[in-house]
């Protein structure tokens, strides 16, 4: 799939606007695909390796896109069918098998792991000249995946085709003619993922349908341009002389910029010198600041005179302490105000708790009285509503109850402020008289211990008063540390003011110092620079072809990534282009048997950047909706599964060859989807090879079909493996459709059988075709009758009934008579539906010994009359 996608970008190229220097990568790139296809961005892999081969292959390259290969998109006599597959050793078949294709309908069925995509491998490489899982499955090479794993050998499938004059002809290999002959069952699971994730990758959505994943991953591992990292643009032996050059002239300027520094370096020292102090010098300045062997100097000093450690201050106050003592006393005669109107309303509270309690059982019991269970309809109070009106008479005593809460946390946190005070005395005051009123966590200041600080103490004196005269040393000492606190303040802002000073000495140190080993080094650097230098301007001369080479290379390139992405994004608008009314009657077709307003109006891909799968709906076509927002994931399956099927018909392929649809299909859609493939007129015509593992499913589309049509089919079953390691293939399977079963039991004389798969095609025949023909050309309302509630519906009076609604004067279709004389006939056998016969296709029966026999004619004319109306409905 790279290849061939890249060898149709490369026809873009084919012309006289594009530089042949982009051609000329475009064919490295084609020369090199295996080996580029693994690489990725990952540490410049893909960019070194095209570096690398630009490097050696540019003067050998040709700058002349080769055409496609030699197919033949449109021939005189094309293809219109195949009609023969032989396959092996290739993949799981260990020996060649010869498959008949020749028929319109190609049915295959055989559980999972039996070899059915080894199948449709061999026909996606016979077809297309490749195989797409190899690719996703990073098999560089393609033989390696293809051959028999057993065998270890390969042989190349060979196809045989129908042409459109009727005549046999091997079929080579022409990915452009047949790509889109294969509805991949993996490529819509992707689809509807992508859909279930992030918008931001709806854009995706057409690329991974169409099988484009690998080919756009391989476009986005080439970076855009290549950079000096990877590839010498400038030249290293120019740009390093170019440096030195830069050097010499910068060695002469420099010379002369730091003979003026130094004379501008003195000026600054004295200037410098003199804001520090008049009468001092730049010398005698460091002097003072550094020291000496016998002096350490100011900064010095200054810095072991910070050193010293100051206390930490107490932060507690008489002035607080004081405030803090009337608030406690305030709030303690308020809250014994409250307590004492508390107490006097107590009984009121224990009404008011009462209330409480029964507006809380309410909800447990909101149709009773909580008390004595009986119905509030009986009550001559309603409790709740009473406990509600007196709740709010009491609304005064919930006040004075919040109003005493708000007073117990102030003085709460009032004394738990003062038990810190004690605490903070305590810890700094030694052989303290207050250690006995410390309050130690858990434990929290309460009433009593506020009264016991106004107890007298053994020393006659109360821990308030000795509190009082510890907070008001502490206060003091407080005082003491801000004075030296502020003396320290004043030492560190006159260090802070040298150290300064120092700071610009050093500066103007180090540039004297810079200055001055500039001046020695320019003045060396100019001296040596001739004869140091002589092997570099050689080399320097002799790359600059190269150079010129690389920045063509670095340039195409760019060009080259730039087109190759454009290309990438511009395929999925190709390749959906004009498909909008064909995906929505597709669409429609899978949901006809939703609501006409479920049903699609128009749908607009993601073709863009930023673009999402919007869709509008009949019942409002002008309004569009985000498709994954309103869709379920069967629903958008089925969007993925008619746009590739829509452009299977836009292309006028050939064929249709859907591997494995029953994973693809979730169940609702499936019996509409086997209508619009095999009963609407969509792909009349078209050979449809169809793969599936569900036998249920293999039977639905027999029998969906007339008995003739299926009679046309080439069915196989892929049988399990036994011990051989080689795909087994049943090539005359038994037939799924009831009618040919029917006859082909009668034909060997199994009567019970042949009558039992009558039962079955009587029963898919009313149920389904002849009832909906019903309905499209009369009445298809039906009385039926039934023996119980799980009775089925009884074959004889369903069939009864629609044998009645045809024989109508006013039924629509004019040549009813090719339907309603074989179901008459049906009907006459065994006159009222008494015979064993019919009884067998009522109801069927149990097993049964010395069961008296069936007869062979009537049995024979049951078969004969189902496959007419079969035959006349098909």
């Amino acid at each position: 799939m790279i290849r061939a996608e890249y060898l149709r970008f490369l026809q873009t190229l084919n012309s006289g606007t594009i530089p042949a220097e982009v051609r000329r990568i475009a064919n490295i790139v084609l020369q090199n695909l295996d080996a580029l296809i693994p690489l990725s961005t990952t540490r410049g892999q893909r960019v070194q390796k095209m570096v690398a081969l630009a490097e050696t292959a540019w003067d050998s390259i040709g700058t002349e896109i080769q055409p496609l290969p030699a197919q033949i998109t449109e021939q005189a006599a094309p293809i219109v069918r195949l009609k023969s597959l032989a396959v092996g050793p290739f993949r799981g078949f260990a020996r060649q098998e010869v498959f008949d294709l020749a028929s319109q309908l190609v049915l295959i069925y055989g559980p999972n792991g039996t070899g059915k995509s080894s199948f449709c491998e061999a026909l996606e490489y016979g077809l297309l000249g490749n195989v797409a899982e190899a690719e996703s499955k990073r098999f560089r090479n393609l033989r390696n995946y293809l051959e028999n794993a057993h065998q270890n050998t390969f042989e190349e499938p060979e196809l045989i085709g129908i042409n459109s004059e009727g005549q046999e002809m091997p079929i080579v290999a022409n990915e452009a003619l047949y790509r889109f002959c294969f509805v991949e069952k993996n490529r819509i699971d992707s689809f509807s993922r992508i859909a279930a994730q992030a918008p931001a990758r709806q854009t995706e959505l057409i690329s991974t349908l169409f099988g484009l994943d690998a080919f756009n991953e391989f476009v986005r591992n080439f970076t855009p341009e290549i950079d000096g990292k990877y590839i010498d643009l400038e030249g290293a032996k120019a740009k390093q002389l170019h440096d030195k050059r830069q050097t010499l002239a910068g060695s002469k300027e420099q010379l002369k910029d730091n003979k003026e520094e130094l004379e501008k370096l003195a000026d600054e020292k004295r200037k410098l010198a003199h804001e520090y102090r008049e009468t001092i010098t730049f010398t005698q300045m460091v002097t003072e600041f550094n020291g000496d062997e016998e002096h350490p100097g100011a900064i010095k000093n200054l810095e072991n005179d910070l050193q010293e450690q100051i206390g930490a201050k107490s932060n507690v106050t008489a002035q607080a302490l004081q405030a803090l003592e009337e608030s406690i006393k305030t709030n303690l005669s308020d809250l014994t105000i409250q307590q004492g109107k508390l107490t006097e309303a107590s009984q009121q509270i224990s009404f008011k708790q009462l209330y409480e309690a029964v507006s809380q059982v309410q909800q447990g019991s909101p149709d009773h009285c909580p008390a004595c269970k009986t119905p509030l309809s009986q009550v001559t109070v309603n409790p709740y509503t009473h406990a509600g009106e007196e709740l709010e008479k009491l609304h005064h005593i919930a006040e004075l109850q919040q109003t005493a809460k708000d007073l117990e946390g102030k003085i709460g946190q009032s004394l738990l402020e003062l038990s810190q005070i004690v605490n903070i005395c305590c810890a700094r005051l030694t052989q303290n008289p207050l250690n006995n009123s410390q309050v130690a966590p858990p434990a929290k200041a309460g009433i009593d211990w506020w009264n016991s600080l106004h107890r007298p103490s053994q020393d006659g004196s109360t821990p308030w008063q000795h509190l009082q005269t510890q907070v008001q040393q502490l206060e003091e000492n407080d005082k003491e540390i801000d004075q030296a606190a502020q003396q320290r303040a004043t030492k560190q802002t006159e260090l802070e003011r040298l150290r300064g000073f120092a700071e610009k000495i050093t500066v103007l140190q180090t540039r004297r110092k810079t200055a001055d080993d500039a001046v020695k080094k320019a003045q060396q650097t100019i001296t040596d620079f001739d004869t140091e230098n002589a092997q570099l301007i050689a080399e320097a001369e002799a790359e600059k072809e190269i150079v010129a080479r690389n920045q063509i290379i670095a340039g195409a390139y760019a060009a080259f990534v730039s087109r190759l992405n454009e290309y990438k994004n511009a395929l999925p608008a190709q390749l959906v282009a004009d498909l909008g009314e064909t995906v929505v009657a597709l669409y429609n077709a899978f949901n006809r048997n939703d609501s006409i307003k479920e049903q699609l109006a128009s749908i607009h891909l993601p073709l863009e950047k930023n673009q999402r799968l919007k869709i509008a709906f009949i019942a409002d076509p002008e309004t569009f909706f985000d498709a994954l927002h309103v869709l379920s994931e069967g629903h958008i399956r089925c969007i993925g599964l008619a746009i590739l099927l829509a452009k299977n018909l836009k292309e006028n392929c050939p064929l249709l060859i859907f591997d494995d649809p029953v994973n693809a299909i979730d169940d609702g859609h499936r019996e509409t989807i086997r209508r619009s493939l095999f009963d609407d007129d969509f792909f009349t015509g078209k050979q449809i090879i169809l793969t599936c593992h569900g036998e249920e499913f293999f039977k639905d589309i027999q029998n969906l079909l007339s008995a003739e049509r299926v009679s046309e089919s080439k069915p196989f079953t892929f049988l399990p493996r036994l011990d051989e390691q080689h795909i087994r293939v049943d090539f005359n399977c038994a037939p799924r459709n009831y009618i040919i079963a029917a006859q082909s039991h009668l034909d060997k004389n199994e009567i019970r059988y042949a009558l039992s798969k009558s039962r079955n095609a009587l029963e898919s025949l009313t149920k389904g075709k002849l009832w909906s023909y019903v309905r499209r050309h009369g009445d298809g309302n039906l009385s039926l009758k039934f023996r119980s509630i799980t009775s089925e519906i009884e074959l004889r009076n369903l069939t009864e009934q629609l044998r009645s609604k045809i024989a109508k004067a006013d039924f629509s279709d004019p040549d009813k008579s090719r339907i309603l004389t074989p179901v008459e006939t049906l009907l006459g056998l065994g006159g009222n539906g008494s015979s064993r016969e019919w009884r067998y296709l009522n109801k069927g029966t149990h097993e049964e010994a010395d069961r008296a026999e069936f007869d062979r004619h009537s049995v024979s004319e049951i078969v004969t009359a189902l496959a007419q109306i079969d035959g006349a409905l098909g």
